[in-house]
């Protein structure tokens, strides 16, 4: 259990696969600039492709002092500007985690492990908030 909300109706539990699902979509909503991957720059194979449930063992989430830490490790499609696509992704994890869950973010951080052409040039920028 991630977070736990007690109303007059009951008791409301997330868990970290829902957070998780709200950062695929936001990384789908960038529509092939950005992918998923670990922390060592591999990207998810077949699985994932299909609707598998490989991209979320990616995601760091866990519970800080005053809120939610999220870890989300991605590869960048060469020609992408990685400033605005982080930036773009950063926002949009904040405010939609925000506007489905009501859950407060501790931090936010995009880890960019590559740049895709052909094949993976690694790298290693972290763009956090």
């Amino acid at each position: 259990m991630l977070h736990k909300i007690e109303t007059e109706e009951g008791t409301i539990t997330i868990e970290k696969p829902v957070i998780g699902r709200i950062i695929l979509e936001e990384v789908k909503r960038l529509k092939g600039r950005v992918w998923i991957s670990s922390h060592k720059g591999k990207v998810p194979g077949l699985v994932s492709r299909i609707g598998g449930q490989d991209e979320l063992n990616h995601l760091e989430i866990t519970n800080g002092q005053k809120g939610i830490d999220i870890r989300v490790y991605v590869v960048v499609r060469f020609g992408t500007s990685i400033g605005a696509v982080t930036n773009q992704l950063l926002d949009s994890i904040q405010e939609r985690v925000k506007q489905y869950t009501d859950i407060d973010l501790n931090s936010v951080a995009v880890i960019v492990t590559g740049m895709v052409s052909k094949q993976v040039a690694k790298r290693n920028i972290e763009v956090r908030r």
